[in-house]
């Protein structure tokens, strides 16, 4: 049977915040690619990438009406993650009132969040799962449904797992950051992580070959790629076979840098770094979480405070830009132990730091413990408080000896103390927050490192 010619838009929206974004977002872009290969039309708008300082794009980016007008799509689809809660609900509205095409939602939300947008008059599918396997199906057989139609879709193989497509991505030639994934999944349980139910605790290894030579490709069809990001749960669980990923790119010679979302510290050596200096490795970033040890430990993570503490060394041995993410919050944590985890900070001496605040994801130990001994707040559209122009909504959880309003306070402390994230292009308001927040000694600490006062 001939197939029909079907027009898909697939659209990532933005938060409206400063935090910048490089890339394109990948799954929009494997999808998309996908159903070109079955003949079918398919343009990608990431909001996120499009508003950022980073696209550097020299036209104004079109709105959402626009391109819905311009390219009149059979099908719009809109990737959702929890944090954009709100701002998908008002698109799906825009959706509404631009086009009667079939509108499906999709994403890591729904491995979490399965019922929502259920009684939505608007929307036709709701995609749970990694939609590779289902997506062609569903969009050659896609017709209006009232309430949703719920789509469970299974993990793919490793080999299922299809390459980028970014020429069909709006704004595609600015590109400075390609991402790719050489797995996914974790086995390990940290209690705040909800990768058990979005990329599973199996580890789906995809062939290195493959990978790297969908990046070449990706280079030499988009030169303004400048640098390649592996954004895998746990890239280096298999040391031996990242290790063989790290020799083939560095023959590749791409001139691309290389960089790594994130890294356990035990799985760190000499072998390793010094394969990833080769490859024009750029910056490694360790999960810390805690500075106190009850709540470290209480983490699960598997790892000691004597791994982090060596892997941080490692990593400034050899050279390369250190990373940290801390979580603020976490249970059994408060103000005092707060100050412990300033002290780690200080001790390990990271570039850069993400002070991250505690999201307590359904169906994980801390969901279970602050639901027995603190309260839960907004967890579908919250802020992780990194916003760089110091931009911030309400935690997501908080307890009685460790409140909204001072988590706000020791995000706003570990930050103004301890790197220079946030910008200097309103220090009115950074003197406003302060004041507000009786933060006056944060702020002599943020002046004096800001503009290096003796």
């Amino acid at each position: 049977m001939q197939r029909v010619r079907k027009k898909i838009l697939f659209v990532n929206p933005a938060k409206r915040d400063s935090f910048p974004v490089g890339r394109i977002h990948m799954g929009l872009t494997i999808l998309g690619g996908i159903l070109v290969e079955k003949g079918h039309e398919v343009r990608v708008v990431d909001y996120a990438f499009l508003n950022s300082g980073y696209a550097k794009i020299p036209v104004p980016v079109p709105s959402l009406p626009d391109l819905i007008r311009d390219f009149n799509p059979d099908i719009v689809g809109i990737s959702v993650f929890s944090y954009l809660y709100n701002e998908v609900q008002s698109m799906v509205q825009v959706v509404a009132d631009t086009t009667d095409a079939i509108l499906l939602l999709g994403g890591p939300h729904f491995a979490v969040f399965p019922d929502d947008f259920s009684d939505s008059p608007h929307v036709d599918y709701i995609i749970a799962g990694e939609a590779e396997t289902t997506i062609l199906g569903l969009v050659e057989g896609a017709a209006k449904h009232t309430p949703p139609l719920f789509v469970s879709a299974s993990r793919p193989a490793a080999d299922d797992i299809a390459p980028i497509n970014l020429d069909i991505a709006y704004g595609h030639s600015f590109l400075p950051d390609y991402q790719i994934q050489l797995s996914r999944g974790c086995p390990f349980g940290c209690s705040f992580c909800n990768i058990h139910m979005v990329g599973g605790r199996q580890v789906r290894k995809r062939s290195i070959e493959s990978c790297v030579r969908e990046i070449v490709n990706a280079k030499s069809r988009h030169p303004s790629i400048v640098n390649i990001s592996i954004t895998d749960d746990c890239p280096t669980v298999d040391k031996a076979r990242f290790n063989r990923f790290l020799d083939l790119f560095t023959d590749a010679d791409t001139g691309c840098t290389l960089s790594v979302d994130n890294m356990r510290a035990d799985l760190l050596d000499e072998e390793l770094l010094g394969r990833f200096v080769k490859a024009r490795g750029q910056n490694i970033c360790l999960g810390v979480e805690s500075g106190n040890d009850e709540v470290f430990r209480s983490v699960n993570k598997g790892e000691t405070f004597d791994d982090i503490i060596k892997a941080a060394a490692l990593v400034r041995r050899s050279g390369l830009v250190l990373g940290n993410c801390f979580i603020i919050g976490l249970p059994g944590d408060n103000p005092e132990r707060h100050k412990e985890s300033m002290a780690l900070a200080h001790e390990l001496k990271p570039d850069y730091l993400f002070w991250n605040m505690c999201t307590p994801w359904p169906s994980t130990p801390i969901r279970k413990w602050f639901d027995e001994h603190g309260q839960v707040g907004d967890v579908r559209n919250f802020s992780t408080l990194i916003d760089p122009f110091m931009n911030f909504s309400d935690p997501p959880c908080w307890t009685e000896d460790f409140t909204r309003e001072q988590r706000i306070v020791a995000w706003l402390k570990a930050n103004l103390e301890t790197h220079d994230w946030f910008k200097p292009c309103d220090l009115a308001k950074v003197e406003r927050l302060c004041n507000q927040y009786h933060l006056q000694s944060s702020l002599a600490v943020y002046l004096q490192r800001r503009y290096r006062v003796a």
